[in-house]
């Protein structure tokens, strides 16, 4: 009986990630499916890894860039998910968001929009507070511009007033807290139905809330 074609999924992902994400389960349901997922080492060439029909990949660095550029040249059939080009505006929280100022959608009962947001690429304009407190209003919450799925991308602050700003470290982005007053159903979110519900900023101080 003639042996069933198997693929070869190579993975490159943080070690938090692979933890998460790679679970016993899933390497044997790959299996028994005819996919072997494989882990790259990102200490050695990938030139020098596999062969692999498929790469899929969550790292970060331009020497790793580099790598899976030059793959690509020399294996062209071979998909790379993510291209490192591909969600390259994901990476700023900025530019990721682009996509809903750029949406031509009618608006009627139902709105969609970003708060008002403003960029700070160094600590002098933290303290020239009519810069600040002229575009936006307390609290405010500070996000990291930057988005690379590493442990410091994801630290956020809620800030108060003005002496909370000069405690934050740029390049950041500051964008105003909305606060929902009341509860809304059905809400849409690209084809999905949730239902909202207000926080209060007592709720989101407290990490038990």
């Amino acid at each position: 009986m003639e042996e069933s074609q198997r693929f070869t999924v190579g993975y490159a992902l943080a070690p938090k990630k692979k933890q998460s994400f790679i679970q016993p389960s899933l390497v044997n349901l790959a299996r028994d499916r005819g996919i072997d997922l494989v882990p790259i080492d990102t200490d050695r060439p990938l030139s020098a890894q596999g062969p692999f029909d498929c790469v899929l990949q969550k790292f970060y660095g331009e020497e790793w860039k580099a790598q899976l550029k030059n793959y690509a040249i020399k294996n062209p059939p071979v998909p790379i998910i993510d291209q490192p080009d591909a969600i390259e505006r994901l990476h700023n929280r900025i530019s990721m968001l682009q996509v809903v100022s750029e949406l031509n959608i009618p608006q009627g009962k139902e709105t969609f929009g970003i708060p008002s947001q403003i960029v700070v690429y160094d600590s002098m304009a933290l303290s020239d507070f009519g810069a600040v407190g002229g575009t936006l209003r307390f609290p405010v919450i500070a996000k990291p511009l930057v988005a690379d799925g590493s442990a410091k991308s994801h630290k956020m602050s809620l800030v108060y007033n003005r002496d909370g700003l000069l405690k934050l470290k740029p390049p950041l982005v500051l964008q105003e807290f909305v606060i929902v007053k009341e509860e809304r159903e059905g809400s849409r979110f690209f084809g999905f139905f949730f239902n909202c519900k207000p926080i209060s900023l007592c709720a989101a101080q407290d990490p038990e809330a």
